[in-house]
């Protein structure tokens, strides 16, 4: 009766895998897990488990992303209890130190603020880290994700030097301290619940912001919708953000730069 979300496709070699959350509500011990194709669509061949809380020493071990930093594959991953990167196998299906030594071989990206009770106003899920400019940047959600309209879902920014370096805010604060990084965008009148993120760049060097919402004045304002909206960079913190940190709604605003083959 598990779950299967959040879901994560990188291309490795010839083949891409697909990494997922795997959870029940209230699961003491989810877990990521790896299936792999030739192609991005399928069909995928199931492998199994990549890690779990358990092995993982990471509470609530859900929310993969699998990154490149240079040559070697890493998986980020974690829930309201830190956020949490480690190294995988050439191959990526599991971690390169193995599970036995993970606990001793993982890099918290945001430590674990949560005294051991989950804070979800002050800590992070949904991550999604990237290189703009020689920057790296962390982007995670915070709130509820799944009250319907009164979801205060929203998505906060960091900035670091270096892929597994410190990330702060524009405060010169820790994303575990201070105020808990940067607004990049947040709930409105008409949209609530925007987060669980993902960063796209256009073919015009553009970066847009790729999340979830509820349409509050929508056909279905429970079901989550899909928004993208253009970043914008403050010229002094260099932090990214979208316009007015609320997502357009029912405007015509122009959108990616895509060529068509």
């Amino acid at each position: 009766e598990a779950g299967v979300w959040a879901p994560s496709v990188i291309k490795v070699g010839s083949t891409y895998n697909y990494y997922y959350s795997l959870s029940l509500w209230g699961d003491e011990n989810p877990g990521i897990g790896v299936a792999t194709s030739p192609t991005p669509y399928g069909p995928w061949t199931h492998y199994g488990m990549v890690l779990d809380s358990e092995t993982s020493g990471v509470s609530n071990s859900i929310d993969p992303q699998a990154i490149y930093y240079g040559e070697q594959l890493y998986l980020v991953w974690g829930s309201f209890y830190g956020i949490a990167a480690t190294r995988l196998t050439d191959d990526g299906i599991e971690p390169y130190c193995g599970l036995a030594a993970l606990k001793d071989n993982l890099t918290w990206i945001v430590e674990d603020n949560s005294g051991g009770s989950m804070d979800i106003d002050i800590n992070y899920e949904g991550s999604y880290i990237v290189e703009i400019d020689g920057s790296w940047y962390y982007f995670g959600s915070q709130g509820t994700c799944c009250s319907g309209t009164a979801s205060t879902y929203r998505v906060k920014v960091g900035k670091a030097d270096d892929f597994l370096g410190t990330y702060r805010g524009s405060d010169g604060e820790k994303l575990s301290e201070g105020t808990y990084g940067d607004l990049v965008i947040g709930p409105s009148e008409d949209v609530a619940g925007t987060g669980h993120n993902t960063i796209v760049k256009d073919m015009a060097g553009d970066y847009w912001i790729v999340y979830h919402g509820f349409d509050i004045h929508g056909e279905y304002p429970s079901e989550r919708t899909l928004f993208i909206d253009k970043l914008l960079f403050d010229e002094s913190t260099g932090m990214p953000y979208v316009e007015g940190r609320r997502p357009s709604y029912h405007q015509s605003v122009e959108g990616p730069c895509v060529l068509a083959s």
